[in-house]
């Protein structure tokens, strides 16, 4: 048996993935990695096919796509009870969830971090719907209008690769959505209001890098909940700070933290239509969704340290640290 079991997606970013799996193949071949590729062949196949690998004894289970597949992958593996490790090689759309533990959207790099193999255990994310379906999840889980624009993004065919996909969903969706009142109880705060979304963050970005819960960390055992209360204008306005990381504080953006949260509609189903949640950039249906932070839960095959610090920071750096200079916040860098 081979040490890993690559699962790749030959459907991911509408299929033009091809090249980047087939140059990432040659790299691992050529720092001996021990490996054995598999092919997705449906929407969900991943949690199986990672859930089987797993139990079936490799080493690891290393997700090739996007972060539909790194979803898939890390789901299936948490449900087969093993000891196995989870590794990702970015070659999707969007690259948010292995971001999250430090992996740059570099496929080069990433099959040198799986060479190198070094490990680490990180907080995962856990979602409960209301059929008490559940969904693990590694980077941002939110209700409302990103989750309305996250089934859009699903619903199609993905013309482009990196942010376009869901830049253009969100313009098609910003000025026909409607704010509800919801209500989100958490360990020692409860809001009610009605945000255009509630994002409940273990890691920093999701819709390909934006930064809507800056400064959530993967390894202290809590979300970061940022509650926008903005309107369409507002948020193309700002869209361009998510990116760059200097989009908090902001005077129409409430943020907590917490171990647990729930989101609930304040009215009944049949008097308001209730919010879509996603999770990773996968719909898991409306509210109410109920999360908890699960500390050190997974162990994943990851650099030493955060390389997507100093990625960020030679992209928007100077503009990020002026602005932490001014709002008095300890910047995230590497030391």
């Amino acid at each position: 048996m081979k040490d890993f079991a690559i699962i790749y997606n030959p459907a991911c970013a509408a299929g033009k993935t091809k090249k980047d799996f087939d140059y990432a193949c040659r790299k691992l071949d050529n720092m001996h990695v021990s490996y054995q590729v598999f092919q997705t062949e449906y929407f969900q196949h991943g949690i199986s096919l990672s859930e089987q690998l797993a139990k079936e004894g490799y080493r690891g289970v290393i997700a090739a796509g996007g972060d539909g597949t790194c979803n898939e992958v890390l789901n299936g593996v948490m449900k087969s009870n093993t000891n196995a490790l989870i590794g990702f090689i970015p070659v999707g759309s969007g690259n948010d969830i292995p971001g999250a533990i430090g992996i740059i959207p570099n496929v080069k790099r990433a099959c040198e971090i799986i060479a190198e193999g070094k490990t680490g255990k990180n907080d995962i994310g856990l979602s409960i719907n209301a059929k008490n379906e559940k969904r693990y999840f590694l980077g941002i889980g939110s209700q409302g209008f990103d989750g309305a624009v996250a089934e859009k993004v699903n619903a199609i065919q993905k013309k482009f690769r990196g942010t376009w996909n869901y830049v253009v969903m969100l313009l098609k969706t910003i000025f026909q959505f409607t704010k509800r009142a919801v209500r989100v109880i958490m360990d020692n705060d409860v809001y009610e209001g009605s945000p255009n979304n509630v994002a409940v963050g273990n890691g920093e970005s999701y819709g390909e890098w934006m930064y809507l819960c800056g400064g959530a960390r993967v390894d202290d055992g809590l979300f970061n909940i940022s509650i926008p209360e903005v309107n369409p204008l507002r948020v193309l306005m700002d869209l361009r700070k998510m990116y760059s990381k200097t989009v908090l504080p902001h005077f129409k953006i409430k943020t907590f933290q917490s171990k647990k949260v729930r989101v609930e509609m304040v009215k009944t189903e049949e008097e308001d239509d209730p919010y879509i949640a996603q999770v990773d950039g996968e719909v898991i249906g409306k509210l109410p969704i109920s999360y908890e932070c699960l500390p050190n839960a997974c162990e994943f095959i990851k650099p030493e340290r955060d390389e997507t610090i100093d990625w960020f920071m030679q992209k928007y750096g100077k503009k990020y640290l002026k602005h932490c200079k001014k709002h008095n916040l300890i910047p995230k860098i590497n030391n």
